[in-house]
C-alpha cells in the first residue's frame, strides 16, 4: 500500500511537471500531448484498488498534478490582484480534479469504453461551462498551448481551440493504452494497430497544418494601419499625468508615421481614462484634439480606448449594471469603450462586452456586492461596467473596410471574436492595456493567443498594447512586425481584408457543444443507474 501511494505521488508530481514545462515561453507545447498519462496511470491504479477511498486519493492526486499547472502559468496576476491570482490557481484546480473524479465515476459504473469517452468529454465540458460562467477564465484551454507553434494549428480554422483540446486528450489516450499493451504482453499485431492509430492521429492534422502553412494566400485588400504604443504606466502615470498630455503623447507618436496617410490610427485600450458621458463626447478635450489632428488625413480615422458613460434619466431604461443615484432619480453605466473617431468628425463607439471578472464585473453581485468598492483600479478599470448585446463593426464612408475592434480580455475568446467577423469585419483590431501584469508571462501569452483568432478567422489582426507587445498578424498567425515590452514608439504597417468565413466562423465551438451534450447524457445514464439500483433496494 505504501509503495502505491510513493508510485502514485511520483506520477501525481511527474504529470504537474509535465504540464508546466509545456506551458512555458520554450513553444514546447508539444509536451502536452503525453502529460495526462500520468495522471491515467493513477486513475488505472486507483480502479484497481480495493480501498474505499480510492476515488477521493485519486481527486487528491490530480489535485496536486492541476494545481502545479495553475500556479506556474497564472501566478502573474499577483501582480494586479492576489485574490484574483488564488482564485485563478485553485478554483480551475479543483473543477479539473473533479473531472477527473467523474471520469473514475464512469469507469467504475460503466467500463472502459465509456469511461474514456467520458474522459474526453467531461474536460471539454469543463471548459466550455467555465468560459461561460460568471467565473469565466479561458486562459488554460488546453489547445492554447501550441499558440507558439501555429505551422502546426492551421486546422483551427475548422475546430478552433476546442479541437485541440480534444486532439490532446486523445492523443494520450493512446499513447497510455500503447503503455499498457506493452506492460500486459499484449500480441504484436494488437500493439502495432494502436501505434498506426496514433500515427495517423497525429500526421493528419500536423501534415494538413504544415501543407496549409506554407500555401496559403492571403486575399490581397491592403490596409494601412498606424499602431501607436504611448507606453504610458497604469499604476504611476495613468491619474498623474492629465488626460491632455496623454492625448498629446499619442498624437505625437502618431504625427511620425502620419507622412505615409494611413488608412487608421490605432491606439490602445482605455488611453482616454477619464470617464467622460457619451453624449457629451464633442465637448471632451482628448476627442476634440484628436478631431484637430485629422484635419491634415481627411482619408484616415482614428481609433482609440476610452472609459466613457451613459446617463440614464427614464428609469425603464436603467440596467443591472447601472450606478444610481437616488437624490436625482438618475442612473450612469459605466463602459471600457473603443471609438472611432472619423475625418468628417462622426463617432461611433463599442462597448466591451466580455468583461475581466472581479475588475470590470463582479461573479455572483448578490454575494459579492460589498467587495466592489474595495477592487483595485486597473489602468483606468474598476467597478462593474455596462456591456452591449451584439457585435458591431466600424464602417467609414471612405473605403470598404470594416474593423471589428476587441478590447483586451476579449481576444481570448475565439467564438466571440467570431462574431466580430460574422457581423462583417474583414479586419481584426486588438487594443489592450496589458501594463499591470509587469514584465511577466501573461502580456506575451496574451499576444500569442491573438495569433489563434487569426487562425481561427483568417483575418489580419492589428493590435495596440499600451505598454506591449504591439504589432502586426498576419492571417496565418505569424506576427510581421512588432513594439516589444516597455517601449515607447509607432509601427506603420500594411494588413490585408478578408471577407472570406472560415467554418469554425461559422459555426463556432460546435465541438464543446457536441462534448457537452455527451457529457450530459452519460451523467444522465450514471444517475439513472443509481436510481434504478436504489428502487430495486427498496423493493427487496
Amino acid at each position: 500500500m505504501k509503495k502505491l501511494l510513493q508510485n502514485n505521488l511520483f506520477l501525481s508530481l511527474l504529470s504537474g511537471l509535465l504540464l508546466l514545462l509545456s506551458w512555458t515561453e520554450l513553444s514546447i507545447g508539444w509536451i502536452m500531448l503525453f502529460s495526462f498519462v500520468p495522471i491515467l496511470q493513477i486513475l488505472h491504479n486507483q480502479l484497481k484498488s480495493k480501498s474505499q477511498l480510492a476515488g477521493i486519493y485519486l481527486f487528491l492526486y490530480s489535485l496536486l498534478s492541476f494545481f502545479i499547472w495553475n500556479a506556474s502559468s497564472t501566478w502573474w496576476i499577483m501582480y494586479a490582484s492576489l485574490p484574483g491570482c488564488l482564485a485563478t490557481i485553485l478554483i480551475p484546480s479543483f473543477l479539473m480534479a473533479f473531472v477527473i473524479y467523474f471520469v473514475y465515476l464512469t469507469f467504475k459504473q460503466s467500463g472502459k469504453r465509456i469511461g474514456y469517452l467520458g474522459f474526453v468529454c467531461f474536460w471539454i465540458a469543463y471548459e466550455y461551462l467555465l468560459i461561460h460562467s460568471q467565473l469565466s477564465w479561458p486562459w488554460s484551454i488546453l489547445g492554447y498551448v501550441f499558440e507558439n507553434n501555429t505551422s502546426l494549428i492551421q486546422w483551427y480554422e475548422f475546430t478552433g481551440t476546442f479541437g485541440g483540446s480534444v486532439w490532446i486528450l486523445c492523443v494520450n489516450l493512446l499513447l497510455f493504452e500503447i503503455i499498457q499493451l506493452f506492460q500486459n504482453s499484449s500480441t504484436k499485431t494488437k500493439i502495432r494497430g494502436y501505434i498506426i492509430g496514433l500515427a495517423v492521429f497525429l500526421l493528419i492534422p500536423i501534415g494538413y497544418s504544415i501543407i496549409r502553412f506554407y500555401t496559403y494566400k492571403e486575399k490581397a485588400a491592403p490596409i494601412k494601419v498606424v499602431i501607436i504604443q504611448p507606453n504610458i504606466d497604469p499604476y504611476n502615470e495613468k491619474f498623474s499625468i492629465p488626460v491632455s498630455e496623454q492625448t498629446q503623447i499619442i498624437t505625437d507618436l502618431a504625427q511620425k508615421n502620419a507622412a505615409n496617410i494611413p488608412d487608421y490610427f490605432i491606439a490602445p485600450e482605455t488611453a482616454i481614462p477619464n470617464g467622460f458621458y457619451e453624449s457629451q463626447a464633442n465637448n471632451e478635450y482628448s476627442i476634440k484634439h484628436i478631431k484637430n489632428f485629422l484635419k491634415d488625413y481627411p482619408n484616415s480615422c482614428f481609433i482609440i480606448g476610452a472609459t466613457t458613460r451613459i446617463k440614464y434619466t427614464n428609469p425603464n431604461k436603467y440596467t443591472t449594471s447601472c450606478y444610481i443615484n437616488k437624490k436625482d432619480k438618475t442612473a450612469y453605466d459605466i463602459f471600457n469603450s473603443s471609438i472611432q473617431i472619423s475625418p468628417n468628425g462622426n463617432l461611433q463607439f463599442y462597448h466591451k462586452s466580455k468583461l475581466l471578472p472581479g475588475v470590470e464585473t463582479m461573479p455572483f453581485p448578490k454575494i459579492t456586492h460589498f467587495f466592489t468598492k474595495k477592487i483595485t483600479q486597473l489602468g483606468g478599470i474598476n467597478g462593474t461596467h455596462g456591456i452591449q448585446k451584439e457585435r458591431e463593426v466600424f464602417t467609414n464612408n471612405k473605403n470598404e473596410f470594416k474593423p471589428g475592434v476587441a478590447i483586451c480580455y476579449e481576444s481570448v475568446y475565439g467564438e466571440f471574436i467570431g462574431e466580430f467577423v460574422s457581423a462583417g469585419a474583414n479586419v481584426i483590431f486588438i487594443i489592450t492595456n496589458d501594463g499591470w501584469w509587469k514584465d511577466t508571462p501573461g502580456y506575451k501569452r496574451h499576444m500569442s493567443y491573438s495569433k489563434i483568432r487569426a487562425i481561427e478567422t483568417r483575418r489580419s489582426i492589428a493590435r495596440s498594447a499600451n505598454t506591449g507587445i504591439s504589432g502586426i498578424i498576419n492571417q496565418k498567425g505569424e506576427i510581421i512586425n512588432s513594439i516589444g515590452w516597455w517601449k515607447r514608439g509607432t509601427i506603420y504597417g500594411t494588413l490585408n481584408a478578408n471577407s472570406h468565413i472560415t467554418f469554425y466562423v461559422k459555426y463556432g465551438d460546435f465541438i464543446a457543444r457536441m462534448c457537452l451534450m455527451i457529457a450530459a447524457i452519460i451523467i444522465a445514464m450514471f444517475m439513472l443507474s443509481k436510481i434504478l439500483v436504489f428502487l430495486k433496494r427498496e423493493k427487496l
